[in-house]
């Protein structure tokens, strides 16, 4: 109980962390085209808020996120459906059926909320280049032009995938990929459960 306590705990911590840097980020792309402020403030900014992503990912909360929000939550939904739905070992009572379907539910939503927001987060950084391409279509000042030419060649060649630890990627395509190879497992062991 203490350890699932923990872990909701901190995924709940980590959802909230990226929701609000994705947040700063729509933000800068927001005021970019506005010109309130000077180019390059925003290019610092957004340059801390890209370093301050890849730190969290990499350092504080990385390598939990892939074994305890990704790993637990996939494993105790294979083993939700095949231990508690598909083959129950005891006498199935409605409230057994109904807490198993909650579990199944929080544990699904927690997955799916994550990569949501990864490829959320992942869009928002990479739509800066837009915004910036936008911004030198009208502006006049050729030294400012030349900022966001400069600026926009470094994007170019840094585009931003939300990853955790540098080995996961968290988008909504490897959701599909994730979920295509949990799918498969399950049935594979319904399959061997059945020909026993």
């Amino acid at each position: 109980m203490v350890l699932n306590t923990c872990q909701c705990f901190c995924f709940c911590e980590y959802i909230l962390l990226i929701s609000y840097m994705k947040w700063m980020i729509y933000i800068i792309n927001e005021q970019i085209p506005e010109r309130k402020s000077c180019l390059s403030t925003f290019r610092d900014m957004y340059l801390e808020v890209i370093e301050c992503l890849h730190q969290v990912n990499r350092s504080i909360y990385g390598v939990p996120a892939i074994v305890g929000f990704i790993g637990a939550n996939v494993a105790e939904i294979i083993l939700t459906i095949y231990g508690r739905l598909l083959f129950p070992r005891d006498h199935v009572n409605d409230i057994h059926l109904v807490i198993s379907f909650i579990w199944l539910l929080m544990r699904t939503v927690n997955v799916i909320v994550l990569y949501t927001i990864g490829d959320a987060t992942e869009k928002e950084v990479n739509r800066m280049s837009l915004v910036l391409h936008r911004r030198s279509l009208i502006e006049k000042n050729p030294r400012i032009k030349r900022q966001i030419k400069f600026f926009l060649l470094r994007r170019l060649h840094e585009h931003f995938h939300f990853e955790l630890y540098g080995m996961c990627h968290v988008n909504i395509s490897q959701l599909f990929s994730l979920s295509n190879k949990a799918v498969g497992y399950l049935v594979i062991q319904v399959l061997f459960k059945l020909n026993k």
